[in-house]
């Protein structure tokens, strides 16, 4: 079984079915797959082999869906990139893995190409949306020629995602065909298919999260996608009342912007069963009010692009507020000291995840391969407790604990307790180095439009809800906090904000 297989299985026994919507336009599975194919061959044409990677620079849209299926047609790698890397990160990424053709948009390309004698092995790349100088048009790609497509089997590299890179150079994160297969098994295992009845997919393709989670799995499972070009919390609400969709999902930054949205209490968004909450953890007031306004709990998932590996099982009617759930599908999870000791029940120790989905590791980079795979296991850096009936406890990043006089502090915790102030719209916490305690906490807060607040009436606030040496000493407001690509608040920036007290 490989990926462009599910595609192929779907469209036979799904031929007339609506595949993906796209603004005013729709493909059933029968055109899409057809149209994949003489893609794929289109890329066969130009030279690419089994193994060859080919570089996808698009915000969503159903070109680049379908050059995703027609690069697993032709064996080729596909290495989406962020649309939002600077020219500079982007020709690090293709360099790095020797991508031969780049296809995407002329807007997104254009940038790269003041750089162009710097993409040393690329030999083509390939536009839509308008002629650029030394590029050729998108539509030479398609083609009805009879060209042998190869046999591809699914131990073979499908995909190279790369991080984001916020502390280092970004890595290029392999998954082949099997382990994203596994993935598609583990959600639909969990889901249910019925949940991918019509699917909406707001996130970018170019995270594991959107291309996994809807797109491969909904294709596996017969769904129907509505594509959003990018994330507009009003765009959403209206796609989910519109077509009537059954499953979306977001990052924290996206729900709460979709809570706070004025056109969310006047829609019905009833036909939603699941969605899908992950990138960083939910803080628990804006889950209660996603619930409140949309009707719906938000299944919190937890992974990382080289393993997803927790869910918490809405469907089977066993939540745990604030739990991030139990692994599921073939996933195990250790909890593991610095040692590699298993860390008994109730004691925190760093997820370790075991299952046919974990990344065949990093690009080009086998001293951090090993790293994370010591021992068979993705060693995640993420750290957790179990409690007595096998819910997991996120407790933070191991490089984002605050060590305040001998006690660990969770950031997450204590942003948590700032959330349910009704004036917070935005709350990240770090620790500040200290010459007495190790470290202090600090709290950087971006207020809703019109509230107001004091940095005493916040403090004051926090310390009603948790434990005294949690709460903040200090808050400072900001106008927004910092956010990486994935729209995640970056508490690396706000420490580098920080001085010695």
């Amino acid at each position: 079984m490989t990926l462009h297989a599910t595609l192929e299985n779907s469209a036979k026994a799904f031929a007339d079915r609506c595949w993906l919507c796209f603004e005013d336009a729709t493909w059933s599975y029968a055109e899409g797959n057809a149209l994949c194919e003489k893609i794929a061959r289109g890329l066969v044409e130009q030279s690419v082999r089994p193994g060859d990677r080919v570089g996808l620079l698009f915000t969503n849209s159903p070109e680049l869906v379908f050059c995703y299926f027609a690069c697993f047609k032709a064996g080729a790698v596909a290495v989406p990139l962020n649309t939002r890397f600077q020219a500079a990160e982007s020709i690090y990424a293709l360099n790095h893995c020797g991508t031969k053709i780049l296809v995407g948009q002329s807007d997104l390309i254009a940038p790269l190409l003041e750089a162009r004698n710097q993409m040393t092995g690329l030999e083509h790349i390939f536009a839509t949306g308008g002629a650029l100088p030394g590029t050729q048009s998108f539509s030479a790609l398609i083609r009805e020629v009879e060209v042998a497509l190869p046999a591809v089997t699914n131990g073979q590299l499908a995909v190279i995602l790369y991080t984001s890179g916020t502390t280092s150079r970004p890595k290029g994160v392999m998954h082949s065909h099997a382990t994203l297969l596994r993935q598609n098994a583990n959600y639909l295992e969990v889901l249910g298919v019925d949940a991918y009845e019509r699917c909406l997919v707001s996130l970018p393709l170019c995270h594991i999260a959107a291309l996994s989670i809807w797109l491969l799995a909904g294709t596996e499972a017969g769904g129907t996608m509505t594509l959003l070009s990018r994330f507009e919390p009003g765009a959403v609400v209206h796609a989910i009342a519109r077509d009537r969709i059954t499953f979306a999902g977001g990052l924290p930054v996206m729900i709460n912007a979709l809570i706070n949205h004025p056109d969310a209490a006047s829609h019905d968004l009833s036909s939603l069963k699941v969605f899908m909450g992950g990138g960083d953890c939910v803080p628990l007031e804006m889950q209660k009010r996603f619930h409140q306004v949309f009707g719906v709990h938000v299944d919190e998932l937890c992974g990382m692009t080289e393993v997803i590996y927790c869910n918490q099982p809405v469907n089977l009617g066993q939540r745990r507020a604030g739990s991030i759930g139990k692994p599921f599908g073939d996933v195990r999870i250790r909890l593991e000291d610095a040692d590699g000791n298993e860390m008994p029940d109730g004691e925190v120790g760093e997820i370790v995840a075991y299952s046919g989905a974990v990344t065949l590791g990093y690009w080009n980079d086998p001293e951090n391969t090993r790293a994370a795979l010591r021992g068979g296991g993705m060693h995640s850096g993420d750290l957790a407790r179990r409690d007595a009936d096998g819910f997991l406890w996120f407790a933070g990043r191991a490089k984002d604990i605050i060590i305040r006089g001998g006690s660990n502090i969770s950031p997450g915790e204590v942003e948590d307790a700032l959330y349910t102030h009704p004036a917070v719209y935005e709350a990240g916490v770090v620790g500040v180095p200290c010459r007495e305690l190790g470290q202090r906490v600090r709290a950087y807060v971006a207020l809703k439009p019109g509230a107001r607040a004091t940095d005493k009436e916040l403090i004051d606030w926090a310390a009603k809800n948790i434990a005294a040496y949690k709460v903040p000493e200090s808050i400072e407001f900001l106008p927004a906090l910092p956010k990486g690509l994935t729209g995640k608040v970056l508490r690396k920036a706000l420490r580098d904000q920080t001085s010695l007290v």
